[in-house]
Parts: C-alpha cells; structure tokens; sequence
C-alpha cells in the first residue's frame, strides 16, 4: 500500500523515524511549510478531467458530463494523509493576516470559501483520505459538545465532505492501562461523529482496518475518513495501522 503524507506539524515522529516511516508507507513524508506549497504538490500530483457518462432511465439513455480527479503520470498512490487540517487552515489564515495578526471582517469569508474548495478537492482524490484534526470544547444549553479546532465557520460543516467522522477517546481500564477508541455515533457531544455504512459500533478500537472492512462490504470505491481529537489521543499513532504489514509486525 503506497501512502502519501503530508506532516504539517512534525507529528509523524510519533510513528518513528523518515526511515521507517518510508518503509511503512513506500513513499517519504511530506513537510510543506506554507498553504501555497501544499497547493503545489497537490497540483503536481493530481489533475481533474472531465468525462462523459450514460445514464439509464428506462428506454433513455442520458449523457450526464462530470467531472473527476486523477493521478498524473500514472503516480500510484493508494492514500493521502493530512495532519493535520487543522495546521493546514492555520497556514491560510496567515496569508490573511496583517502585520499585527488581525484579519479584516471580509477575510473570514475568503477564508471559508478557500477552506471549503480545499475540502471539495481533497474530498474527489480517487483511494483513501485521511484528514487529521485538533479538537476544542464548547459549552452549549445541551451541554459540552467537542468541535473540529478550525478558524471561521468551516468547522459547522466540514463533516459533509467525509464518509467517516471519528472522535479520539481514551479510557484507563484495568492497572491504569489507556485505552484508545474511535467514538463513530453522533451524540450531542460528539455532533459530527458519522458512518456512512452504518457498520461500526459507537466505539472501536483505533484501528484503519476495521474501517477497511467495512468499506469493502458496502461496496464504497474510496474512503473518506475525518479524525478529531486532541494532541496525544492516537491521532497519528493510529495511522501504523492503515498497513497489514505493520499488523504482521505487531504478531510476530
């Protein structure tokens, strides 16, 4: 499985050195220090293309044009990470920014629309997606609800752009061991929490390949999956588990 990462703020030390990581994923990690130089890989890497697709309707047959992103020059790559969007919107918002750190009323709504067109695009990349995102609580009449760490209003709706959104939990069991979960059922705490396939229980182990399974049996082509959690709650660490080779390293 040949994954692509994009280390937006030196988590992949979690998961070891450039090294291993290299031989985890097949490919090496990358660090763009700015929103423009994240913008330009993507373009490097992916392009979309339009193409035309017949459409059944009883004795109709119904040309419908849409539109698609591929890899170019036959690049394979089997998933794409982000860790985290979070950073990654940050990086925007500086660009937004004045020499004191402020941003003028009318930014906020450019900086929605780039946030929301960035999501739509990562959202059309053929294989799997993962985007990793801080969390931040809010206090609200129905209680505490845990919310994607996001500037502007983008945070409100980013879940429509994934199949699966997940909220890290961690739970002491037994000799003060910490338990890691995915918490995958919406509740007024964790709103955005969804599963598309309705196949997982409300918490599973972090663990991609019951994700996988999954997918496989709803017949999904692709996979988009949201993480939000706080720093330390298995964000990255989780991400060891997307290989069936470090699985087979784990048993042996």
């Amino acid at each position: 499985m040949k994954i692509l990462m994009f280390d937006l703020e030196h988590g992949s030390q979690t998961l070891g050195s450039k090294d291993k990581i290299q031989d985890m994923f097949q490919y090496p990690v990358l660090e763009p220090g700015t929103w423009d130089q994240f913008i330009s890989v993507m373009g490097k890497l992916f392009v979309k293309e339009n193409y035309t697709e017949d459409i059944k309707i009883g004795e109709l047959t119904i040309p419908e044009e849409k539109q698609r992103t591929v890899l170019k020059n036959g690049t394979e790559v089997d998933a794409v990470i982000i860790d985290t969007f979070s950073e990654l919107s940050k990086k925007y918002m500086r660009t937004l920014t004045d020499k004191d750190g402020k941003m003028k009323i009318q930014n906020w709504g450019q900086l929605k629309n780039k946030l929301d067109t960035c999501l739509e695009f990562v959202s059309s990349i053929p294989g799997i997606v993962i985007c990793n995102c801080h969390s931040r609580l809010k206090d609200t009449d129905d209680g505490t609800k845990v919310l994607p760490y996001i500037d502007g209003s983008t945070k409100e709706d980013i879940s429509k752009w994934f199949d699966f959104v997940f909220y890290t939990k961690n739970k002491t069991k037994a000799g003060g061991v910490n338990e890691y979960v995915w918490v995958t059922k919406r509740s007024e705490k964790y709103d955005h929490a969804k599963d598309r396939t309705d196949m997982l229980p409300a918490e599973i182990p972090q663990d991609y390949q019951i994700v996988m399974d999954a997918v496989k049996k709803a017949g999904f082509p692709s996979a988009k999956i949201l993480v939000i959690g706080s720093p330390g709650s298995g964000k990255t660490k989780s991400l060891a588990t997307l290989t069936n080779k470090t699985k087979k390293e784990n048993k042996s």
